[in-house]
């Protein structure tokens, strides 16, 4: 997901005008205060039912071209407290859980310049291929960045939100979530059943699923078909 949450108040605010809004990602956000990236850890616990199997991690990305991963370290840190915390090479993280951490008010640190990367959770059962997403997955994936990106968002922008269900509960707006490559087209499918997904026009990798929509169980899989 790429647009900081804040921008969905255009949509909360349009959707009574249009039978389903479109949000696709261009942008994600910047990392926060490490109290506030721990909601995402307990939305995570909150909905494990959806996704019991899967694994919670945080993806960064460097926010621009010029801007890679090499060297890149990341860590907890506070007035008291420090806890480093490791970085795969495809720029993933676990993050911690740290009672001294959240007493020490910290911060997620890295060692650039600010606003030099950007962060979005991943969540992911085993045996799902890369060519495809699980639906329940993606639905917790929404509910732990909606737990982070609404504390930043001011109250009359929150209620708009939630007076539409909220991003992740919504019929009238459709989060996008990346594909790994740009798509042809994405395909949702549970059994016997197929529907074709809205794939953004500008942002070909980008896929919005229903994830409202409780005829779909968690279980139905996204599975791509690529531009070649």
């Amino acid at each position: 997901m790429k647009f900081p949450f804040a921008c969905l108040l255009f949509a909360a605010t349009t959707a009574l005008a249009q039978p389903v809004v479109e949000v696709s990602n261009v942008r994600d956000p910047e990392l926060k205060p490490y109290a506030t990236m721990v909601k995402g850890l307990d939305a995570f616990d909150a909905q494990r039912a959806r996704a019991p199997k899967a694994t919670l991690r945080f993806l960064l990305r460097p926010a621009t071209a010029g801007d890679t991963l090499d060297g890149l370290e990341l860590k907890i840190s506070g007035d008291m407290v420090t806890v480093p915390v490791p970085l795969a090479a495809d720029g993933s993280f676990v993050l911690p859980r740290s009672a001294a951490a959240l007493q020490d008010r910290a911060e997620l640190v890295l060692n650039k310049k600010r606003n030099s990367f950007r962060w979005r959770p991943d969540v992911r059962t085993p045996g799902v291929p890369k060519e495809a997403r699980r639906l329940g997955d993606l639905r917790v994936q929404c509910a732990v960045q909606w737990a982070i990106e609404q504390e930043d968002m001011a109250p009359a922008a929150r209620g708009a939100l939630a007076a539409t269900g909220g991003p992740c509960r919504s019929m009238v707006m459709h989060m996008g979530f990346d594909a790994p490559a740009p798509l042809r087209s994405a395909w949702l499918v549970e059994g016997e059943r197929r529907l074709q997904l809205p794939v953004n026009r500008h942002h070909r990798r980008v896929f919005n699923p229903p994830l409202a929509d409780r005829a779909w169980g968690d279980d139905a899989v996204v599975k791509f078909e690529y531009d070649k």
